[in-house]
């Protein structure tokens, strides 16, 4: 599995600062965001976001879309300026959002729209070799380990993934390895970090209580034993503590001496 940074870490910083950050943390890519660094249908945007990482020995992993497919309001979102802005960014990897409503409350003609439209979405980067891939988040159809397996063998698409993560609003290992491992063979790639969630403080970023990696390493070397498909992954952090730079060094050591460990392992 190789190693990377999601540029929504760092939306405060620029592409130029993104990129050196990056390559001096050693890691192997950057997954563009699409809110600040790389916005859709911008494909200047794109175009100076991959060479800027070509040039620095780095790759582009996917694009950080935040694509609804259908958003809070119930619009169809557009997908043609997010599928610009992926081929412009030379990657074969979308990542998009499967609705804004819990799994147990969308109606079910919604689902069904929804459903519809991302066949259609799927088939048309098939032809591009792009996959699309779901983020497992809450309030939406892949919040929780059954509503993402139950959504993903609904659409049943061979261009269709999901990355992974930590469900961050349910403190349970045992549970989130249970999903990981069920999730397995449709999971593209993991993002990381390490926090612990406290509901009701106030606004989302006031309930997430962030730590350095290295407090997390056992439980992330249980995730990462969790064998994925052949073909290429990555493992991309996403957010550290306190926005700082020195603190994503440290993880970003820290994520690459697991990695390690977890190749030696396997090839015992």
């Amino acid at each position: 599995m190789k190693t990377g940074l999601c540029s929504i870490t760092f939306r405060q910083h620029d592409v130029p600062r993104i990129v050196e950050l990056t390559r001096r943390a050693g890691l192997d890519a950057i997954e563009w965001g699409g809110d600040v660094h790389v916005p859709p249908g911008d494909t200047t945007a794109a175009e100076t976001a991959k060479n800027l990482t070509i040039a620095a020995g780095l790759e582009v992993s996917s694009y950080g879309s935040y694509y609804q497919i259908i958003d809070a309001q119930g619009g169809e979102q557009d997908f043609a300026p997010v599928l610009e802005s992926a081929l412009a960014l030379g990657t074969n990897t979308i990542r998009i959002w499967p609705g804004t409503k819990p799994s147990d409350v969308m109606p079910a003609d919604e689902r069904r729209r929804l459903i519809a439209r991302l066949r259609g979405d799927l088939d048309r980067v098939a032809g591009h070799g792009i996959r699309l891939a779901l983020e497992f988040h809450v309030s939406s159809l892949c919040d929780s380990n059954a509503a993402a397996l139950a959504f993903l063998q609904e659409v049943d698409h061979p261009h269709l993934y999901t990355y992974w993560q930590p469900i961050y609003w349910l403190a349970d290992v045992p549970y989130r390895l249970a999903g990981l491992e069920a999730l397995a063979g449709r999971t593209l790639n993991v993002h990381v970090f390490h926090w612990c969630f406290h509901p009701n403080r106030g606004t989302w970023g006031q309930n997430v209580e962030q730590f350095p990696l290295s407090e997390g390493e056992e439980e992330w070397r249980q995730y990462f034993s969790v064998a994925l498909p052949s073909g290429e992954h990555y493992a991309l952090l996403e957010f550290v503590r306190g926005n700082s730079e020195d603190q994503f060094l440290t993880d970003a050591a820290v994520l690459r001496r697991l990695l390690g460990q977890t190749s030696q392992e396997a090839a015992r």
